[in-house]
């Protein structure tokens, strides 16, 4: 754990890593299934079918493949305290808008693993109040927010004292620094919008990486020296090769059988 780490050979400190959804979801590598089982029933044998669970199949595409095969190794790492995750407020209405399956059960690489709490770099709930919590699940609602804070000038908001006394003292450092958002989006379509909050959450609280599955928004921002980010978003593969750690730890199923949970 984090009080007796001790790094190993080239990982000078913990890596803070805000982490995706996407990884999350990969990370579940079970899915629920009946398996049939022969008993002994009244002196004959009888067949009959128990919940259980299955290994899923792996990923047909190549590059997605091999970034779910770097999953154990940097479950591991997180278990030994090399790397610390972190979620926040939006992560965690994506979650909630999505289907959990076996996530904390069976086959659930991140089970039993802590993901701290960040706060978000503007909380959206302080500015978009509504009674229907499902407005907050909305990926459109993330994005009309983003284009909202796109046309924000802090100065102005600064100056409504009734609204500025009201907002914590990060996040008025974070809406005084609005402009490195507006720098990100700038190079961006706006599908790409709750990804760059998500970049921008990580760089105000100071993280090293946000770990996602997706090649589509890094790709966006290859050759943008303008942006000024310490923060780097990264797939697994490249979260491992940038703490220099080579070797892979095994993928834990090597078979698609059925199992029960007693198993």
């Amino acid at each position: 754990m984090l009080d007796t780490y001790k790094p190993n050979a080239g990982i000078k400190k913990a890596a803070t890593v805000l982490i995706d959804l996407s990884v999350i979801r990969h990370a579940v590598l079970s899915q629920e299934t009946w398996v049939e089982k022969t008993i002994r029933w009244a002196n004959r044998d009888v067949v009959t079918r128990i919940a259980g669970w299955k290994p899923k199949t792996p990923p047909t595409g190549l590059w997605l493949r091999q970034q779910i095969g770097c999953l154990p190794t940097i479950c591991r790492l997180a278990r030994e305290g090399a790397i610390v995750l972190y979620t926040y407020s939006e992560l965690e209405f994506e979650e909630w808008q999505g289907r959990r399956g076996m996530q904390g059960t069976f086959g659930d690489l991140f089970s039993g693993i802590r993901i701290r709490k960040c706060p978000a770099a503007v909380n959206r709930l302080r500015f978009r109040r509504n009674v229907d919590f499902q407005y907050y699940l909305k990926r459109e609602e993330v994005i009309d927010f983003c284009r909202f804070l796109l046309k924000l000038d802090p100065l102005v908001l600064r100056q409504a004292h009734e609204v500025w006394s009201t907002l914590p003292a990060f996040e008025q450092e974070t809406l005084l620094h609005l402009q490195q958002f507006k720098s990100l989006c700038r190079h961006l379509p706006e599908k790409h919008y709750p990804d760059a909050f998500h970049l921008w959450t990580a760089e105000a609280n100071r993280l090293d990486y946000f770990l996602m599955l997706d090649r589509k928004f890094p790709n966006a921002l290859k050759g943008k020296r303008d942006l000024g980010f310490r923060c780097r978003p990264v797939s697994p593969d490249e979260l491992l090769n940038s703490m220099g750690i080579s070797e892979r730890d095994p993928y834990p199923y090597t078979d698609s059988a059925p199992r029960t949970y007693s198993e």
